[in-house]
């Protein structure tokens, strides 16, 4: 009897004092990795889920608005679709040959050293991508409020807003498996929602109203400057398209994935706009879709109805809103792990869950500083955004430039993925 419970009590001891041994979050000598989860489907997924917004759902209307034709406007939507999947897969280069959680700061240290990656991790993971954050989490909290009641208080959106960064944050922490399955659960919804958007057009020209797009380049006003102010509108509506290369470390078969990804999410997500814009060029008249706040509402209450218009949409909406707000907490939280790593940010950030794998603090280090800046006037968030919009093009050209320069510096560099340079001696 007694040897049977000194028995189970020292059982019961090791037991207690592997618990007590066993760390919330692991810690090592060595740099920490992640693992590779992330599927073919799920990479795909990842890259429309993130890219595509509620920019495409409630103001469209800046192209229309520089080159005031239906024509042009499809044109640079097509050729901002085109310049953000050829950036992508000549970046993609550097991700097969660099598979790293950091993404661009990862490649910005390999290339150019720490002070340039430096410089680019404080700029945008403590500033930029945290404002990002907060735009959309009060875009989605808007839509979904709306859904409740027709005039709710200011101070309501941020709560609503505060709660939707904690649970998106925590469906990050929970698992990259399990938030790859919310992120393709979410993309058929944003697909389902620009179908509602496309079929509501199909009615309406079905029924002979062509009158809107019946003259495709008339009156079009394209200078320099109309152009180049248009283009960048564009390229504001595939941002996102980068996301993958934070999945570095995570991506199953990454040398295939990768690449084949990037192609087919990038086509998903032109070829959306290209129908979502035909849609709505041919449901509103030029001065009502430039002066629409809301168009895709506006566009189907045309053709289907109030019901569709002021309850389906903004549903599919705050939707939408959802997986790109999950994709962009993925990427920033990789981005804080990869430079904790590096010394470039506090060394708890780079702790992992020991089960989960997951950078649970790297995670929810921006998702408090969205919160707080929450609490900011939206047109200060927003001005944050717009100026270091710029900036991230430039560290985009500094890539496509270390390309050439890890090509000469590095020839013996395993590279899965080599982009085509032409005039380029090295392995055109």
């Amino acid at each position: 009897m007694d040897n049977t419970f000194v028995e189970d009590g020292g059982h019961a001891g090791n037991i207690q004092t592997e618990l007590e041994s066993t760390p919330l979050l692991r810690s090592t000598s060595v740099k920490p990795k992640l693992q590779r989860q992330i599927t073919l489907t799920g990479a795909i997924a990842m890259t429309v889920s993130t890219v595509i917004g509620s920019g495409i759902f409630v103001s469209p209307n800046g192209i229309v608005k520089e080159v005031n034709s239906v024509g042009v406007s499809l044109l640079i939507w097509l050729g901002c679709g085109l310049a953000a999947c050829a950036a992508a897969l000549c970046i993609c280069e550097l991700g097969t040959a660099i598979p790293s959680a950091g993404g661009i700061y990862s490649f910005i240290l390999r290339i150019y050293g720490k002070l340039p990656a430096f410089m680019f991790i404080w700029t945008f993971d403590l500033i930029s991508n945290p404002a990002g954050l907060a735009i959309i989490h009060l875009t989605l909290a808007k839509y979904f409020v709306v859904l409740i009641t027709d005039d709710p208080p200011d101070w309501a959106h941020k709560v609503c807003a505060v709660g939707f960064i904690v649970c998106l944050c925590a469906v990050n922490c929970i698992g990259v498996r399990f938030m790859s399955h919310v992120q393709t659960f979410l993309m058929f919804f944003k697909l389902l929602a620009i179908l509602v958007i496309v079929i509501a057009g199909s009615i309406y020209l079905g029924e002979g109203n062509t009158g809107y797009i019946e003259h495709f380049f008339t009156n079009s006003t394209l200078t320099p400057t109309s152009f180049t102010n248009a283009f960048y509108t564009g390229l504001w509506a595939y941002n996102g398209w980068d996301a993958l290369f934070h999945a570095g470390e995570e991506m199953e078969n990454m040398a295939t994935t990768l690449p084949l990804a990037i192609k087919i999410g990038m086509s998903i997500v032109t070829l959306a706009y290209l129908l979502a814009n035909i849609a709505y060029m041919s449901l509103l008249s030029p001065f009502d879709l430039i002066n629409s706040k809301a168009v895709a509402e506006a566009a189907v209450t045309v053709s289907l109805g109030k019901v569709y218009g002021n309850i389906i949409i903004p549903l599919f909406v705050a939707l939408s809103c959802m997986g790109a707000s999950t994709g962009s907490i993925f990427m920033v939280g990789r981005q804080v792990f990869a430079a904790a790593r590096e010394g470039h940010f506090p060394h708890f950030l780079s702790l992992l869950h020991p089960k989960r794998n997951t950078p649970i603090p790297a995670l929810v280090f921006p998702c408090v500083i969205a919160v707080l800046l929450l609490f900011l006037p939206t047109s200060g968030i927003e001005k944050l955004i717009h100026l270091s919009q710029f900036t991230m093009w430039i560290f985009y050209g500094a890539c496509f430039a270390g390309i050439i320069v890890l090509r000469v510096r590095e020839p013996d560099l395993h590279r899965p993925y080599k982009v085509r340079l032409c005039c380029f001696k090295y392995d055109l």
